[in-house]
């Protein structure tokens, strides 16, 4: 099961680069402005959960669709895209506002405007379905064993770690919120205290030990593959990563280094996509070679894909992220996110209706029907409701 962390999708705050980017190595912050690429980056990102819940993790019968589904399997990776985007985009707001003394306040503030509203909603329906009789029209869509409670603390992934599942399906991806969660409430202490250069080295020292720790729960914990793919802990190379190419983009010297070697970062994206292509075939998302160095791969791949847009080194690449349907779709990303398995699941209960079982076919139309009705709320949601409430967010100044 696939999923995406929350991410800071409509932060107005954010890097404005020299449109010249082939010899200027100084980075410029603007307030006013926004990288389009980084709007792409995030569509691509939400594609690949819906593809992967709507498509790849079927499990057809025929060998035909079976070889065709397996070229996706590493959609379910869209996770870890935005886990490397929460990094840099929350780690570069932290950085900026650092000597704030509005520092803790307007963050906390921020984050709560805009994660919690859509969540709230998510949240609500979820837990009025278990205070009626019968289960509703959605049925048991698979049975829950995490307490209400956790659901309100962001503490629902510590259950899911414990239970080796994601307890109900339709909250199946709030997971990665209480990841963000867990992030929010230690990253700004460690940015507010330590010098950049230190920074520096505790996130490199981070990212190298992460797939330690995730080794040594998947050898010696029952649930460890689980562990490893739902604990902050275990998935904080991904978001260290992030923070860490947030500081490289504000250090005139380190990002005119990275500017000046943008062939090589074609080349370790290649070598790290090839390396991916070889793990992906032994094994899911919780195989042991994907928890041990698998997710670390993962990390510096999207890492290097962040670095190649901020910097412009694949003019391909740089059209593709600022194609406006893919852009469009970045905007739309949290609500989509949150409520997709929900529409999904009841698209596909209701074209099972009159039918003796759910086929292949069903479950696929059925995935691709809640996705379209998804987007329909997810606009609407995105101009009448998250928008405003941003702005309102947004009142409240570093």
């Amino acid at each position: 099961m696939a999923a995406s962390p929350q991410v800071e999708f409509a932060e107005l705050e954010t890097l404005r680069l020299p449109e010249d980017r082939s010899t200027c190595c100084v980075v410029t912050l603007d307030s006013r402005k926004r990288i389009k690429e980084l709007d792409g980056l995030r569509g691509i990102a939400i594609l690949l959960v819906l593809l992967c819940h709507s498509t790849f993790e079927l499990h057809p019968s025929s060998k035909i669709l079976s070889g065709l589904a397996s070229v996706g399997q590493l959609t379910w990776s869209g996770v870890d895209l935005f886990l490397v985007l929460s990094g840099f985009l929350i780690g570069g707001i932290l950085l900026d506002a650092r000597h704030s003394p509005r520092y803790f306040r307007t963050f906390y503030v921020r984050r709560a405007f805009r994660i919690l509203p859509p969540y709230a909603g998510i949240v609500c329906l979820f837990l009025f379905r278990f205070m009626r009789p019968s289960a509703g029209p959605l049925g048991e869509f698979s049975p829950n064993h995490i307490p209400w409670f956790a659901y309100f603390t962001f503490t629902q992934n510590l259950w899911m770690a414990g239970l080796g599942s994601f307890g109900a399906g339709t909250m199946a991806a709030t997971w990665s919120l209480a990841v963000e969660e867990q992030f929010y409430l230690t990253v700004p202490w460690i940015v507010r205290r330590i010098t950049e250069r230190r920074l520096a080295i505790f996130l490199i020292g981070l990212i190298a030990t992460v797939p330690v720790v995730r080794t040594v729960l998947y050898l010696f914990v029952r649930t460890g593959s689980f562990a490893d793919y739902v604990l902050m802990p275990c998935r904080a190379d991904a978001l260290g990563m992030g923070v860490l190419i947030a500081l490289i983009v504000r250090d005139p010297k380190w990002f005119g280094v990275t500017l000046a070697n943008r062939s090589g970062l074609k080349k370790t994206a290649l070598v790290l996509l090839l390396a991916l292509a070889m793990f992906t075939p032994r094994g899911s998302e919780f195989s042991g070679v994907m928890v041990t160095v698998g997710y670390s791969c993962l990390a510096f791949f999207y890492g290097s894909l962040l670095l190649m847009a901020l910097t412009g080194a694949s003019p391909l690449l740089t059209r593709l992220l600022r194609n406006q349907v893919l852009m469009h779709l970045g905007t739309l990303a949290y609500f989509t996110y949150l409520f997709h398995l929900l529409f999904m699941e009841a698209a596909r209960r209701v074209l099972v209706v009159g039918v003796a079982h759910s086929s292949d076919l069903i479950r696929f139309a059925g995935g691709w029907l809640g996705i379209g009705l998804t987007l329909i709320c997810a606009a609407f949601s995105w101009r009448y409701f998250e928008s405003p409430l941003l702005r309102k967010a947004h009142s409240y100044k570093y």
